[in-house]
């Protein structure tokens, strides 16, 4: 792997939004020379960066295991190759920082819900050093080819998934500045793959949420902007890990019911029900 950039993974960690109660255990990992499975991942995020190919492959073999510390350890030693590509494309800097604090938030979540360090959403984080995902604004867009039909989208054709990483609320405002911004980067900094839909598949879009809150939230208001298409498919942790960062579907009774969102949640299993990934789209121009 030839370098592109001087910069060393521990000044990277800045751009990557590491929490200082991380950067400790991020500062371990990079002590030292790689690990042959480190150098492994290291390979696969190479060949990799500017590739459309969305697949994970199994890297790990019985001789050679690679686990989730040895993941980190290569996003980590990565991250300035993967910054200075974004030079290359002429990413403006702030969207280059905004876009890469994902590690540092998934991180952070792992530490919560695990309650130690660790970041197992590496396989989405793939996307990331792929090159394939950018925040912008309020919002993160993964650029791809539709997996199921959307009416008026080729199969062929590029679209990006709509992405809502943790905090700051889905204003109206803030989410309709982000989408006016999506069009027009994809544009400039990919014009082989410009966009002109977007689709969302959230547990968001399950019409049951809809339907129990209230016209004028931000999370209805945020639904209603995607036609929906295709079949709902159940999903019952999504809404429970998303609202309360847990997994778990035991010990429902603990949780607290202190918002309408929590309460919505919990009183739809409490019935008998399953929360279900909704699918929608809408057109960025």
């Amino acid at each position: 792997m030839t370098p592109r950039t001087t910069l060393s993974p521990i000044l990277a960690l800045d751009y990557l939004g590491i929490d200082p109660q991380d950067q400790a255990d991020c500062l371990a990992l990079l002590d030292g020379a790689a690990t042959p499975a480190v150098e492994l991942v290291l390979e696969h995020l190479s060949a990799r960066l500017g590739s459309a190919d969305s697949s994970l492959p199994q890297l790990e073999t019985a001789e050679l295991p690679v686990g989730e510390l040895d993941w980190i350890g290569a996003m980590l030693r990565f991250a300035p190759e993967l910054i200075a590509w974004h030079a290359e494309l002429h990413i403006p800097e702030e969207v280059t920082r905004a876009t890469l604090a994902d590690v540092g938030r998934n991180m952070a979540i792992h530490r919560r819900v695990r309650h130690r360090f660790g970041m197992d959403t590496y396989k989405w984080l793939n996307h990331l050093y792929a090159g394939r995902i950018y925040q912008l604004g309020r919002l993160q867009y993964l650029i791809h080819q539709p997996t199921a039909a959307i009416p008026g989208v080729a199969s062929d054709e590029w679209i990006v998934g709509v992405h809502i990483p943790e905090g700051g609320g889905l204003a109206p405002a803030a989410v309709s500045e982000s989408l006016a911004l999506a069009a027009p980067f994809f544009a400039e900094h990919f014009p082989e793959h410009s966009v002109a839909t977007a689709n969302c598949e959230s547990w968001l879009l399950d019409p049951y949420l809809v339907q129990h809150l209230e016209p004028s939230s931000n999370i209805a208001a945020f639904a209603a902007r995607f036609t929906p298409y295709g079949e709902p498919r159940t999903e019952p942790s999504d809404a429970i890990y998303f609202t309360f960062r847990t997994r778990s579907m035991d010990h429902l009774q603990a949780l607290p019911r202190t918002t309408a969102l929590q309460r919505i949640v919990l009183e739809r299993i409490d019935a008998g029900g399953a929360w279900q990934l909704g699918h929608g789209y809408l057109s960025l121009r």
